[in-house]
């Protein structure tokens, strides 16, 4: 019946109006975007105990790399194929892999025609939600290639998602319109840079592409809307986030090309103070102290410490020139830095105005490891291990006259309500970690007493904030 259909279009091209060529125009193109894209599926988890997704490579080189899925559920999701320099590669979101094992048969694609093939996570980036992976087989000629859109589709443009749908409805396509760009996303990641649309969407889409009416990739669906009302969380399929093309074009080639997406490091401390209230669904920031983010600390040995020293304090205005009127469109804006690069901070006391240029350079461990260190020697009565090779620290009690040292391992972090805790293994693990939860005002750390190791973990709440009637999101960058 659709080839029936499809050839009284074809014959009638010549007769009918531009509409009709357009409308087959654009389903063949549609049609020919169904061939580039996969179903991903893992078949081996990693056990407990071993690293995961983003610890390819240096497992220190980068932030926001790892996340950990406590359990050994396998998945799957949807991909789609693109080509560079000649090798065809698959395109996913790291939560559709990252908790893939690293042993041969591990992790698939099926294509268009269900035939299956083996690959490996070539490198992501979990803040961004994006995984690259190779084929370890020759990838067949069945694969269609798509190609990112190097432009913003328009609002109100029409938009097509496809994917695999609850893993059970393979090439489905969906339509919708570009309701909204540049949206902001609460959550630990991926905050900037999604496309809202209306193109339906639920769980196995993760990974697959929306695409224009050209075929083209305008996002990679990622997240779908979700509404709390009266205790019940409901799902929003008509309010659905892809990551725009352009910046999703510049990762995957950072991973293609370097194994990661290269950040900057800039030294900076920001924060930014809010009161809190209590509601039935919680406590929430209600009253905001500090209408704009503070510069709260330098890092020593950075270009900031050695400019910015006199500023602490003082309140940010402008990065590179665009406004900043929170902590965490600060951090929009310092995501965009390259290294190597200048950055310009515009900063106010409140009666004067300066602007200061910094250096930003390519963030490395130690980075990550100074900011560790830092934030574990504020936590009263805490020293920390830096020579054990699983992180170590040391709490110290006293009761009465006696005077207690007790030796635990730093073993994860994050927030357990949330189900989202990441794996520590070094300082610079929990710097990575700091990186991501610093806008969030606080963290949970999962600590095993040395002398006990069957022991559940104990969780200790780091609130970023002294004092718990205040809420104060930062940013270490």
């Amino acid at each position: 019946m659709k080839n029936k259909f499809l050839t009284l279009a074809l014959l009638c091209m010549g007769y009918s109006s531009l509409f009709a060529q357009t409308a087959v125009s654009v389903s063949d193109k549609i049609e020919y975007a169904l061939s580039a894209v996969v179903t991903v599926a893992v078949e081996k988890a990693q056990p407990i105990g071993k690293v995961l997704m983003g610890f390819r490579g240096d497992i220190t080189e980068e932030a926001y790399n790892k996340s950990l899925e406590l359990s050994d559920a396998l998945g799957s999701g949807s991909g789609f194929i693109i080509q560079k320099n000649g090798k065809k590669y698959i395109i996913t979101n790291a939560h559709v892999v990252e908790n893939a094992a690293d042993e041969s048969g591990s992790l698939y694609v099926y294509s268009y025609n269900r035939k299956k093939y083996e690959v490996k996570v070539l490198g992501g980036d979990s803040f961004y939600d994006i995984a690259v992976l190779e084929f370890k087989d020759t990838p067949g000629k069945e694969f269609n290639i798509l190609e990112f859109a190097t432009k913003l589709p328009q609002i109100a443009s029409k938009v097509y998602a496809i994917g695999n749908p609850l893993g059970e409805y393979p090439y489905t396509v969906t339509d919708g319109i570009v309701s909204a760009i540049n949206r902001f996303r609460d959550g630990v990641t991926g905050k900037y840079g999604f496309i809202q649309s209306t193109a339906t969407v639920t769980w196995g889409n993760s990974g697959g592409p929306l695409v224009n009416e050209e075929g083209q990739v305008v996002g990679i669906n990622s997240q779908i809307a979700f509404a709390p009302k009266n205790g019940t969380v409901f799902l929003m399929q008509q309010i659905n986030f892809a990551l725009e093309s352009p910046l999703a074009l510049r990762i995957v080639n950072d991973i293609i090309e370097k194994g990661k997406l290269a950040r900057a490091y800039i030294g900076i401390e920001l924060k930014q103070r809010y009161k809190v209230s209590k509601s039935e669904d919680g406590w929430y920031p209600s009253m905001q102290i500090d209408q704009l983010p503070v510069l709260s600390n330098v890092m020593k040995g950075s270009d900031a410490a050695n400019k910015l020293t006199a500023f602490i304090g003082w309140s940010i205005t402008k990065i590179n020139d665009i406004e900043v009127r929170s902590v965490e469109e600060a951090l929009g804006e310092c995501e965009k830095i390259k290294p190597n690069t200048k950055m310009k901070i515009s900063l106010t006391d409140g009666t004067s105005s300066k602007d200061v240029t910094i250096d930003a350079v390519d963030l490395k461990p130690t980075h990550l490891e100074q900011l560790g260190s830092y934030m574990l020697h504020k936590i009263p009565n805490v020293s920390v291990d830096e020579s054990s090779q699983q992180l170590k620290v040391y709490s110290v009690s006293e009761n009465g006259y006696n005077r207690q040292k007790n030796a635990f391992y730093l073993i994860g972090g994050g927030n357990s309500d949330a189900d989202d805790v990441w794996r520590i293994t070094t300082l610079a693990d929990l710097g990575s970690l700091l990186r991501i939860y610093g806008p969030k005002g606080g963290v949970e750390y999962f600590l095993i007493q040395e002398s006990n190791y069957e022991q559940e973990p104990q969780i200790y709440t780091q609130n970023f904030d002294e004092n718990d009637k205040f809420y104060q999101p930062m940013l270490w960058y």
